[in-house]
């Protein structure tokens, strides 16, 4: 068995030096998500039809030429003829109120939405990556506090066995414990492989075989008081502004529907040859055309642009409240996170000093194998839990400059 686990062991140091070659930061995890974010480029194809869209709008409103061709029999003293004509139709649109700079206010927000909503793509991938990149770290660190419990209790073991103070029950028992521990690293490793696994798929990385991460340094938040980080919130959650901009674009909406109410003129001139005729012949006119009666549909049109506003600018609020809440949240978390990490650390010093007193009891033969384990267990549980808590206050310190308009 011993061989086996120093045979594991050598794999793992060997495996990260190997691994070292090609180790990812969270800024570069997070840069390369947000290049290769599926939904992401999917907004971005949509943007180019938004802009499309608007090249559409502007064209509309220029005047059209079609060439036209018609045909009609005409009866006159009992004599039939066929009178085919075909020549040029031109329709301009004089006045519509300002239906056109309406429609093309509101193709110029939805194609800034757009950008925003590219932005909110990005964000949610670099939130994924943190948490899915804190969580590696958290198995990375367990899995070295096994190992190194594991080397400890072997070297006590090898101590008291070359000593002659372990009963062959005594002997088992340690046998038994440190085969515990490697079961414990095999499968801490298969986690951390798993979380390497999440931060690739996370952030569309296929062809790296030899993915590893580093340690994310240890830093202070730029702001920590809630009078500080919400006002900061709103103005880098690109949410609160994508939404902003739909209340915009019902106001659009609402001013483009009023125009239908409003009369347009058309004008059309249509220059054509008579085939019977010699010559060319010429037409042209003014269309004035108004809504009078049934304007239901454009009456519907307006209401329906007004309640899109209202239901707009509910979910605004309900939005920045939502965003309040977060950011107090998140606030709240960190201080407790600190506080428990900090209680942590006092708590594996002190288990750790008593490991050390049992172990130097154990050697002279003052306490039972079974006394050790309660207290190597403690220590080592304390150990695993101050990792665990590390990682859970970085992760609320980089939420909380995330919030805030600072790049992780």
């Amino acid at each position: 068995m011993k061989k086996h686990i120093l045979l594991y062991l050598g794999l793992f140091y060997l495996g990260q030096t190997v691994t070292a070659q090609n180790i990812w930061s969270l800024k570069e995890c997070i840069a390369y998500g947000r290049a290769n974010s599926f939904e992401a480029s999917e907004i971005k194809i949509l943007n180019a039809s938004y802009k499309e869209d608007r090249k559409s709008i502007r064209a509309s409103y220029l005047p059209q030429y079609n060439l036209v061709a018609n045909g009609a029999f005409t009866a006159n003293n009992n004599t039939v003829a066929w009178n085919p004509n075909a020549g040029l139709e031109v329709n301009a649109l004089l006045y519509s109120g300002f239906r056109k700079k309406n429609e093309l206010q509101k193709a110029d927000l939805i194609i800034a939405q757009s950008q925003y909503n590219i932005a909110i793509a990005e964000n949610n991938v670099e939130m994924q990556v943190l948490y899915a990149y804190t969580e590696a770290l958290t198995k990375k660190g367990q899995y070295q506090v096994c190992i190194d419990f594991y080397e400890k209790t072997r070297q006590l073991y090898d101590e008291c066995s070359a000593s002659k103070l372990l009963s062959p029950a005594d002997g088992y028992f340690f046998e038994v414990l440190l085969q515990q521990d490697c079961q414990e690293i095999e499968s801490l490793e298969q986690q951390y492989s798993i979380a390497l696994l999440k931060i690739r798929q996370t952030i569309n990385l296929y062809d790296a075989p030899d993915f590893e991460i580093a340690e994310i340094p240890s830093f202070t938040p730029g702001h920590t008081t809630l009078d500080m980080a919400y006002p900061l919130a709103l103005l880098a959650d690109p949410g609160i502004s994508s939404n902003q901009l739909d209340i915009d674009i019902a106001r659009e909406s609402s001013r483009i529907a009023k125009t239908l109410l409003l009369p347009s003129i058309n004008l059309r001139y249509t220059p054509y040859y008579e085939l019977h005729k010699s010559g060319l012949q010429h037409y042209a006119g003014l269309q004035i055309s108004l809504p009078v009666f049934n304007r239901t549909v454009q009456k519907t049109a307006i209401e329906k642009a007004t309640i899109q506003g209202l239901f707009q600018e509910k979910q605004l609020d309900n939005q920045k409240e939502m965003l309040w809440n977060a950011v107090v949240l998140i606030i709240s978390e960190l201080k407790n996170r600190q506080s428990l990490y900090e209680i942590s650390l006092t708590t594996l010093k002190k288990s750790t000093r008593l490991l050390n007193d049992s172990e130097e009891k154990l050697k002279n033969k003052n306490t039972y194998p079974e006394a050790y384990l309660v207290v190597r267990n403690w220590n080592k549980q304390c150990a695993l839990d101050s990792v665990a808590l590390k990682y859970q206050t970085i992760t609320q310190a980089k939420l909380l400059d995330f919030y805030t308009g600072t790049t992780l």
